[in-house]
């Protein structure tokens, strides 16, 4: 155990070989002696010898421990600082003990006897007392024996609170235009407690302002009543020497209630915490490395979309999650849509961040390398809002992929302060504002031209501008604060794609590898679809696949009935979707070829698109509705004109002669409808005319070539022979 000079010992069991806090002043290992002087002895005590083993022996036994003590402020002061009295003031102490103090024989002064002796000489020769001397050596020895310790300590000079003659106030007399008024009342005890209460009703946002605070704690505690003249009567506030006055209550108030109490109780504990609290770190003090933390948050899109198959379509106002590494600050994920802010839609974003980015930006018209977005791993933890984690389906994250979930408190965004900060980043980027259809595109007032009427990109094209911000913040947003020594020594240029390849060449990437089948199970969104004898219908879609087929599902469907199926789906691609077979494993199923017209679009787009189609607009059933009445008029009025013709013609006189003649009515029908029908000019004969029937045919008659067919009928009629 090695005791140095200064050192500070503190006792810490009774049998300990000191008594009270002291301090090492000087060693002799040879005379085994350490000569030791209390620090917090009141007055001063002189400096005393123990055995140096002694010592050393009461420490490894734990009776003794060395202790830290704190500098006191007056001597944490730097010497440009002192002004030229403080510095002469302490010269001149300097000079008085420093013969003492430096000497020919080093510590002469703790020798046996040796202090009173020097002491004793040195006030001879200076002609002071040496009660003067002992109190210089003993501030010098305690403070750390340096030249600062003889400074002078001011920090207790002077009163906390200053004491008042009520005969004789502080502060000039008041006037008003040249006439001395009375002075305000002179502020005793009670009138500060009262003050106090009615500031704290300011402090925790009870009244709206400070005037009203002061109105209300005058009106509980400086106003009175005379209830035996009128018992009904109102209460009267004192006379003004008898009441503080404002400026008095402002500043006794800020005296009970510091900045900080006062903001924080205005503005509310968490708009406080949000806005206002002590910021003590970063996010990234904590974190391991790239895939330790992801955050994720929502925010509504300030523009106004259109549907991909009709610029006159409007859909609203799109959903943007955004996903990104709390360490290296990339953007990880990506969802554009219209689902949420909600799991559906933080699903998607997630599914997004643990896939290859290629497929997704190859969808919305983005090619890129895989290098360009590198990211497609599953993180230990994912922070979002309760909003969207809190349920069942959010918990199959730590269920089925291992991942911790952190919930931020309500009202808390600054719990993930990284990736709500980066909203603002895309918003200026993508200008979003100024697009077709920006919400804030300019101060709409009355009469202007509504803005959701300059509504003009679809969800793709607005997808295709995202994803080309987020590339180039990845690439190009310069973030110093983010590198560690290594990283610079290395000389990693500070944007997030720099930092995340860095981590990822030198193996500080810890990615949590799960399987595709686990991902797409906890991850993609799922809706009920049925099976059918043309496939899997799934949202207006028919989809195919080969284990389908095999296991003849359509014929089953076809013979016994649909029947219901989980399916899986991408909302980004309406090409595939999946569901599970008989060993619970996924399999892809494709669109089928009649339905490949919805290949490449999204799947809630054309959702929306085919119920757009399936319900009918009020005007086309306004004019349904009156063409069917119309239809109906010239129905009747065909009927009623045919019934008074017929009444008009002369009618068979039996129901035969009536009924008799069809089929030679029908080829004259026919060949008079042969002769009228319109052809081109020049393929008709010439001449051709009707068929020439006899005066009175017989009933059998219908034509030449009918008596022909109808005889060879006859002829091999069942039952009868040929």
């Amino acid at each position: 155990m090695k005791i140095k000079i200064n050192d500070v010992l503190e006792p810490v069991t009774e049998h300990s070989a000191i008594a009270a806090l002291v301090r090492v002043l000087w060693l002799d290992e040879m005379q085994d002696a350490v000569c030791l002087i209390e620090i917090t002895a009141n007055p001063p005590r002189l400096p005393f010898i123990l055995g140096l083993q002694q010592i050393k022996a009461s420490i490894l036994a734990g009776d003794t421990k060395t202790a830290a003590i704190k500098t006191p402020e007056y001597l944490l002061v730097l010497e440009e600082s002192l002004d030229e009295k403080q510095r002469l003031d302490r010269d001149n102490k300097w000079n008085i003990i420093s013969p003492l103090i430096i000497s020919e024989v080093p510590g002469q002064i703790f020798f046996s006897d040796e202090l009173g002796r020097l002491v004793t000489a040195r006030a001879a020769e200076l002609k002071m007392h040496r009660k003067q001397i002992y109190r210089l050596l003993c501030k010098y020895w305690i403070n750390g024996q340096i030249r600062n310790a003889l400074l002078k300590n001011y920090t207790s000079v002077g009163k906390s609170e200053r004491v008042y003659d009520p005969e004789k106030p502080p502060g000039r007399k008041p006037r008003f235009q040249g006439i001395e008024l009375q002075r305000n009342k002179f502020l005793e005890s009670v009138d500060k407690s009262c003050i106090k209460v009615g500031y704290a009703l300011y402090v925790d946002n009870e009244e709206a302002s400070l005037t009203d605070a002061y109105h209300k704690m005058l009106a509980k505690f400086y106003t009175e009543k005379d209830l035996s003249k009128n018992p009904e009567a109102g209460s009267r506030l004192l006379p003004s020497t008898e009441i503080p006055s404002f400026r008095q209550f402002d500043y006794q108030g800020k005296k009970f209630f510091d900045v900080v109490a006062t903001e924080r109780g205005r503005m509310g504990e968490k708009k406080w915490l949000k806005d206002r609290r002590p910021l003590s770190g970063a996010v990234q003090d904590k974190l391991r490395g790239p895939c330790h933390q992801f955050e994720i948050d929502a925010t509504i899109a300030d523009v106004y979309l259109v549907n991909s198959y009709s610029r006159h379509m409007l859909i609203g106002r799109p959903v943007i999650y955004v996903v990104i590494d709390s360490f290296s600050g990339l953007i990880v994920g990506l969802y554009v849509g219209l689902e949420g802010p909600s799991w559906n839609g933080a699903r998607q974003a997630l599914f997004n961040a643990f896939t290859s980015k290629q497929d997704f930006c190859a969808l919305n018209g983005v090619t890129i390398e895989p290098a360009d977005w590198p990211c497609h791993h599953l993180p230990h933890e994912v922070f979002a809002d309760r909003g969207e984690m809190l349920g069942t389906a959010a918990e199959g994250l730590a269920t089925g992929l291992g991942i911790e979930l952190g919930i931020a408190p309500p009202y808390r965004p600054d719990w993930k302060s990284m990736v709500e900060s980066r909203f603002n980043i895309l918003n200026s980027l993508t200008g979003i504002r100024w697009l077709p259809g920006g919400v804030a595109a300019r101060e709409k007032e009355r009469g202007d031209r509504d803005y959701r009427l300059d509504a003009t990109l679809n969800m793709k094209e607005f997808t295709k501008i995202i994803i080309k911000c987020v590339l180039h913040y990845n690439r190009f947003n310069r973030q110093p604060k983010r590198l560690t020594k290594q990283m610079v020594a290395d000389d990693v240029a500070p944007t997030p794609l720099s930092i995340w390849n860095w981590a990822l060449e030198n193996d500080f990437v810890e990615p949590n590898y799960r399987s595709d089948d686990l991902i797409y199970l906890h991850l993609l969104p799922r809706d009920n679809g049925t099976v059918q004898k043309g496939g899997v219908l799934f949202k207006g879609m028919y989809y195919i696949s080969d284990m389908v087929v095999d296991k003849n599902w359509l014929a089953k469907a076809r013979s016994q009935g649909v029947w219901s199926i989980q399916c899986w789906y991408d909302p980004n691609s309406a090409d595939h979707i999946w569901i599970q077979g008989g060993d619970k494993q996924f399999v892809r199923c494709d669109l089928r070829y009649s339905d490949r017209k919805y290949a490449s679009y999204r799947t809630d787009e054309i959702y929306d698109m085919l119920e757009a189609y399936r319900q009918t607009p009020p005007t086309h059933k306004r004019s349904e509705l009156e063409s069917r009445i119309s239809l109906n008029d010239e129905i009747d009025g065909l009927v009623n004109t045919a019934l008074k013709e017929k009444k008009e013609a002369t009618a068979p006189k039996t129901k035969a002669e009536h009924i008799g003649n069809i089929r030679e009515n029908r080829a004259e029908e026919r060949f008079r409808e042969r002769a009228e029908a319109q052809v081109p000019e020049g393929v008709r004969s010439v001449g051709v005319d009707a068929p020439q029937f006899p005066e009175d045919p017989p009933e059998h008659y219908a034509g030449a070539r009918s008596a022909q067919v109808i005889d060879m009928l006859k002829r091999i009629r069942p039952g009868k022979k040929p």
